[in-house]
């Protein structure tokens, strides 16, 4: 979204920001906690329980086991959109385990997000019930709904918002977890009211 798109608009000439939806590695661990039963209360629940297809937990499934990893990876995933620090920082216990203990090529594989969701999900996953939950997702009402709340827009701009990241919990959600990046249901996204007031949210 940019100021081409709004040509009547107070849309600062300089100011870009992005709508990231149903980013996968995200709605994919939403779709395994729903399709395998999994409980997780820490995350907000779904708008609407996808359809699992032929998705099963497998048979010798330690369910413990698969709610941690389930809680690790979605941490993990997360981190794709932590803010760059200009600093060096000292590396925390665990990042300093994984110096000291895994070779260059173990570490890549621990530390890249490019790798995650891990394929230790994909033997009780229906692969295409997946891809058509994500892909049947309701669009926004009408035209974008950021177009209906331009001056909170600019001013969440103004205040380092660079990315709306749209998920599909259930009701009003909003959060913002840095200073770049707002998390809002798409209840949220289609509510102008419910969005403004997710834009005025700070870090």
């Amino acid at each position: 979204m940019d100021s081409e798109d709004l040509p009547l608009s107070p849309w600062p000439q300089d100011m870009q920001i992005n709508v990231e939806e149903c980013w996968s590695p995200l709605t994919f661990l939403l779709f395994v906690r729903s399709a395998w039963h999994l409980e997780i209360d820490s995350v907000p629940r779904l708008d609407s329980e996808p359809d699992p297809g032929t998705s099963r937990r497998p048979a010798d499934l330690d369910v413990d086991a698969a709610v941690q990893r389930w809680l690790a990876e979605w941490r993990r995933a997360w981190t794709h959109f932590d803010v760059a620090e200009p600093t060096v920082s000292i590396p925390d216990e665990e990042i300093q385990r994984l110096l000291d203990t895994l070779t260059d090529a173990e570490l890549w594989a621990a530390t890249s997000t490019s790798t995650w969701p891990s394929d230790f999900w994909n033997s009780g996953i229906d692969q295409e019930a997946y891809g058509m939950w994500r892909t049947t997702m309701p669009a926004p009402l009408g035209a974008l709904p950021e177009n209906r709340v331009i001056p909170a827009l600019v001013t969440a701009g103004q205040g380092g918002l660079t990315t709306i990241i749209q998920l599909p919990y259930l009701g009003f959600f909003a959060q913002r977890i840095n200073r770049e990046h707002l998390v809002v249901s798409r209840t949220t996204r289609n509510d102008p009211e419910m969005l403004t007031l997710a834009l005025a949210l700070e870090a």
